[in-house]
């Protein structure tokens, strides 16, 4: 017997003193080959080193390729011709991680795709393989490699080549730089060294999609760059995607995705703001001219929008300067005419005039919605750490009446018309799709709002939607479920009524909460709710690009009943006389202030 235990116990030093295998020092990706790529297609080898499979709790780590897309790192996002997931003991199709931390993937990549019915192109939109965490926030992982296709060139923001020259500021750059920050440029895009450029370095941002008619339009460019500086707990700020848009008469916007993570800890933020686009400065600019087939914009000034403080979490305020800048985008840049004299002839030609397009009573063949709900909502589910507010069958969150400063996308939601029919600007039916989901796990629910409707005759109207409550475990109410139920009274005496080229916009129209179960008990009836505006439109018409008002146009739901106020509990609870204990955990549920306890307390006395 000693001598089996000896040997058990021996057999046990060896099992301790297995040693695993090493890591190699640090994530690293290679791609084999990135360069002289077939447009047609090419087999391409993406192998990874030091990726712990032990790291970012197990979940893995992300490959995709193709263009500089804001979704690159998201769970389900669309769009690219590789999307794979590299984890230990994989399932399917996932790629295996080693016990090393290696791990490799061989793949054909083509310099044109089309995916969920869109065509990407490496010429317009230059492709590279994206390598992150996994579901995580977590940059630790992150690289990106470009990839380069034989014959479409190399086009970056210089003289010729289509891109963006801009810095976003300079005392930003010199601010991370000078306290030991970090500042990184990926997803293509790049550190600008041209002259007469000086550290900290500006960018340059890859051109994408971009349209032109001679004195307007827009262009979209990629790429992202990452400050970090940990030692002012600024763990990461991000601006991604720049658009520029330009109203034809010197002046325009520029709009960016922006996301960031400050204070608090590392692990833990304080301050967190998944990154959603924004408008994020004003600005002016000289006039367009040519470089080949390129149009070229010098961006004179920028200055900082309300949106865009808030997005930079209250750095700067409102009309700061930002750098200028410098676009070049393809397109048919401006041309000076000599104008010459035709003799006359004896003969003559009349071309009709084009039919003017018109929206006439009868049945609607486009259009939409755009509703906020109500502003407060917004904010406080936008406010909490671990909330989401989503949109999908069709709905898009827009950034019309953005809540400053939050962590995820608060703007008002478009819902695309399903149906309808118009008697006048005044008598309507219309139904429009898309769902709306919001979910505070911290408070125990999620909320969808669905498919809303909206009826209007003399003057006045109420609007319909799928409400639906789910509750988990410890929440103080049941879930809800009212398919169809009436939200909300409208009242179109203030109205705004604006006709267009076959299409009718209806905006500033009043709104009230019907009753308190129509929306799972959060607020109270006849509560102010956001002003719906509604936007109906002819088969040959084309809708306004913004549906309604512009961003920061103003809401009837305000801001200053932040915490719903039947907060989520059973509607007759301040009336029964149970103890204040049970009172207070359900008021906690959306408050966890002392200022709403003692609206509790007062409600309890009031009850009994």
């Amino acid at each position: 017997m000693r001598r089996l235990l000896v040997a058990a116990g021996a057999a046990t030093l060896l099992g301790c003193l297995v040693v695993p295998p090493a890591l190699a020092a640090g994530p690293a990706v290679t791609v084999t080959p990135a360069t002289g790529l077939d447009p047609a297609g090419t087999s391409i080898t993406v192998k990874g080193s030091g990726f712990d499979p032990a790291a970012n709790d197990g979940k893995g780590f992300g490959v995709r390729v193709g263009p500089a897309k804001d979704d690159v790192r998201a769970r389900t996002a669309t769009g690219f011709q590789v999307s794979k997931l590299v984890k230990k003991d994989p399932v399917g199709t996932q790629i295996p991680l080693n016990a090393d931390g290696s791990w490799e993937l061989t793949v054909t990549v083509k310099a044109e795709y089309t995916s969920a019915g869109t065509t990407y192109n490496a010429k317009t939109q230059p492709f590279s393989v994206y390598v992150f965490g996994w579901d995580t926030p977590d940059l630790t992982w992150d690289s990106t490699t470009p990839l380069k296709f034989t014959g479409l060139g190399d086009p970056g923001p210089g003289t010729s080549g289509a891109g963006f020259a801009w810095g976003l500021k300079q005392s930003w750059r010199a601010y991370i730089s000078r306290f030991g920050g970090t500042i990184t440029p990926d997803r293509g895009a790049t550190l600008d060294d041209a002259a007469p450029n000086t550290a900290p370095l500006p960018y340059r941002w890859p051109a994408g999609p971009a349209t032109w008619d001679g004195t307007k339009g827009s262009a979209s460019f990629g790429g992202r760059v990452v400050f970090t500086l940990e030692p002012h707990m600024i763990w990461q700020f991000s601006l991604a995607n720049p658009k520029v848009t330009l109203a034809g008469d010197g002046t325009g916007k520029l709009s960016a995705s922006i996301g960031y993570r400050f204070y608090g800890t590392k692990d833990a933020p304080q301050q967190v703001r998944e990154p959603s686009e924004v408008d994020f400065a004003d600005i002016t600019v000289k006039p367009a001219t040519k470089d080949g087939e390129n149009v070229v914009v010098e961006l004179a000034s920028a200055k900082l929008t309300e949106a865009g403080a808030g997005a930079f979490a209250g750095f700067y305020p409102a009309g700061t300067d930002l750098d200028a800048g410098r676009l070049v985008f393809p397109g048919t840049p401006p041309t000076s005419t000599t104008p010459t004299t035709t003799p006359p002839t004896s003969t003559s030609t009349t071309t009709p005039p084009p039919t003017a397009c018109t929206l006439s009573p009868g049945t609607i063949a486009q259009g939409n919605l755009l509703w906020g709900f109500k502003k407060s909502f917004r904010s406080y589910v936008g406010g909490g750490t671990g909330n989401a507010i989503t949109a999908d069958g069709g709905a898009e969150i827009t950034n019309v009446d953005e809540v400053a400063g939050k962590a995820i996308p608060t703007g008002a939601y478009r819902f695309p018309l399903a149906s309808g029919t118009l008697t006048s600007d005044s008598e309507f039916t219309t139904a429009f799709t898309g769902k709306i989901t919001f979910s505070y796990p911290a408070h125990f629910f999620t909320l969808t709002l669905a498919n809303p409707k909206i009826t209007v005759a003399g003057g006045k109207g109420t609007l319909y939607a799928d409400v639906d409550l789910r509750t988990t475990a410890g929440a103080p109410s049941p879930p809800v479920s009212k398919p169809g139920v009436a939200l909300a009274n409208l009242d179109l005496a203030s109205a705004v009524k604006t006709p267009g080229a076959g299409t009718l916009t209806v905006s500033a129209i009043k709104a009230t909460l019907t009753s308190a179960d129509a929306f799972a008990n959060f607020y109270q009836a006849g509560d102010v709710l956001d002003e719906p505006t509604v936007t109906l439109a002819a088969q040959c018409a084309t809708l306004p690009p913004a549906g309604g008002p512009g961003a920061g146009a103003p809401a009837a739901g305000g801001g200053g009943d932040l915490v719903p106020d039947v907060a989520f509990r059973p509607a007759g609870l301040a009336d029964t006389g149970v103890s204040l204990t049970g009172l207070y955990w359900g008021i906690a549920l959306l408050a966890g202030g002392g200022g709403l306890v003692l609206l509790a307390r007062r409600r309890v006395a009031r009850g009994r």
